[in-house]
């Protein structure tokens, strides 16, 4: 009858735009909410492995939030120049345009236009445009590798990939309805070899050819979002946390109208934070893309504000149901302890009569 709620948190994947997740989790600790298990796709893989390895959410906030400021005043993405003047090379571009380097978001999303999707074809098998150095950097500095190893269970969203630019036209078909993605597949992050783990969470952030791809025994994945493209079943990964026993999942979003379903999961309570506001911050043809890589202290501070707000609004919500099921599950607990009780105390008089006679 009383049954034990196991919670679950998702983190979606949405590249600068996970700071939002930073706010979520600070409200979620201020709220007194428990979490048991942890699941992330792309950034939220890298969001949900500082979260897993802290000892609780207060602390994982604390040291998101430290990252994330981090994130908002260094530089965190830094062009493979070989693979840079390359494509440049294909675009007929001359090196007057190198102030590019410096606006990442306006030259990718060049690079998904007509005119970019043709030239791509001059990078070479696997090479990437930006390095994921500073990430590797990042993760070595905030990221504790045995905390990690004993957290939160931690499951990351990992996309089996066909090649980067494979990846891309196979998203871009899914997306107009006349083809689908492979679904992404789902790794226990502790259940992998310390020196494999790290590999995993890159693995799930590596924008296709953005960022390369890494091998996980034997197999090369890269960002889990594209997974499952229509149902956005990468990129929310709710899937192996009910198959691990949760009953009750939080799943934030990092996109403005989110398509993913709940009806999926109709066994299990599913409490979503979706934004209450626009998430974009640039407009135009390349806003999304700006957005996407859009690791500014301006930005971050602002989607952080929004995830705090928006997460609160939804605890208000359900505050009375959420305390009506505690008072329940204390109500039912007393009564089997007393029940317990009063069966020991049967058993304990009927020996003393037995010792009579």
């Amino acid at each position: 009858m009383n049954q034990t709620m196991k919670v679950g948190l998702v983190l979606s994947g949405g590249g600068a735009i996970g700071a939002y997740q930073v706010g979520v989790v600070r409200a979620l600790a201020e709220s007194g909410t428990e979490v048991h298990s942890i699941a992330g796709a792309s950034i939220g893989a890298l969001n949900g492995a500082i979260l897993s390895s802290s000892s609780s959410l207060e602390q994982g906030a604390a040291r998101m939030g430290e990252i994330w400021h981090h994130l908002g005043t260094n530089e965190v993405l830094k062009v493979n120049k070989s693979a840079y003047l390359r494509l440049l090379t294909q675009f007929g571009l001359s090196m007057g345009l190198s102030p590019f380097l410096s606006k990442s978001g306006t030259l990718i999303g060049a690079l998904m236009s007509g005119l970019g999707m043709r030239s791509l074809s001059a990078l070479q098998e696997d090479e990437s445009l930006l390095s994921d150095q500073p990430l590797i950097e990042l993760m070595n500095r905030f990221l504790d590798p045995d905390a990690l190893a004993s957290g939160t269970p931690l499951y990351t969203s990992l996309y089996p990939t066909e090649g980067g630019l494979s990846d891309i036209i196979k998203c871009a078909l899914a997306e107009f309805g006349v083809g689908k993605t492979q679904d992404s597949e789902f790794q226990h992050i502790q259940t992998l070899p310390q020196a494999i783990q790290r590999e995993a969470l890159l693995a799930s952030a590596a924008l296709p050819l953005l960022f390369q791809s890494r091998d996980i025994n034997g197999k090369r994945y890269s960002d889990g979002g594209m997974g499952g493209w229509a149902t956005l079943q990468g990129n929310t990964p709710v899937t192996p946390l009910v198959a691990t026993g949760c009953n009750m999942v939080i799943v934030t979003h990092l996109s403005d109208g989110s398509l993913w379903d709940r009806h999926h999961f109709p066994d299990t309570t599913i409490l979503e934070i979706r934004p209450q506001s626009s998430l974009r911050r640039n407009e135009g043809v390349f806003g999304g893309m700006k957005d996407l890589l859009g690791f500014t202290a301006e930005n971050i501070d602002s989607w952080i504000g929004q995830g705090y707000r928006d997460t609160f609004a939804v605890m208000e919500r359900i505050k009375a149901p959420l305390q009506a099921r505690q008072a329940l599950n204390t109500s039912v607990s007393t009564l089997e302890n007393s029940e317990s009780h009063n069966a020991h105390s049967s058993a304990q008089l009927q020996n003393s009569m037995a010792r009579l006679k």
